[in-house]
């Protein structure tokens, strides 16, 4: 079987995986910014209803901070998260469908991008979030974590040497 990019070269199922958990990574970001960006305030204030309830007991009982003035602190945060989401969804994916095709560039990209996307999720997961998203985040840190190490197995490189020698060879 060869490379959708190059003729003659196999493909590898190291990078098969490592691609596949990148796509993986990249969908689950997308996912956590299209999912705030559609569903906003309404995936939020049941988060900061509940964290009212169990730790600001002593802030809503004062009525000083209602959960609607909570939630409209929140979203810019949450807005601002949700687009960094969306660019290094975006970015993950498009280098994650590059290392399927062993572009070696790729694989550089991807694990710049993983770092950054790892940090994000790891950060969202000890903030306070909904339940959703912080399932997202998991997928994201454990499927971009595992393609740090996958993509760079010794498997991975010599099918990147292949395509390269397929690709001079013609």
């Amino acid at each position: 079987m060869s490379s959708f990019s190059s003729p003659g070269a196999r493909r590898s199922r190291t990078l098969a995986i490592g691609g596949g958990l990148g796509l993986l990574g990249a969908l689950s970001g997308l996912l956590w910014g299209a999912t705030v960006l559609v569903r906003g305030e309404g995936l939020v204030r049941p988060a900061v209803q509940e964290y009212l309830r169990a730790e600001g007991r002593e802030l809503a009982s004062s009525g000083l901070l209602t959960a609607d003035d909570l939630t409209r602190i929140a979203m810019p945060s949450f807005t601002a998260r949700a687009a960094i989401w969306l660019v290094l969804g975006l970015v993950t994916l498009v280098s994650a469908m590059m290392v399927l095709a062993a572009r070696n560039w790729a694989r550089v990209v991807l694990t710049v991008f993983a770092v950054f996307g790892i940090g994000l999720g790891l950060r969202d997961l000890i903030d306070l979030n909904p339940a959703l998203l912080n399932a997202f985040d998991a997928i994201a840190v454990l499927s971009l974590l595992a393609v740090l190490v996958v993509q760079w197995l010794p498997g991975a490189n010599r099918a990147v040497r292949a395509r390269k020698a397929a690709a001079f060879a013609v």
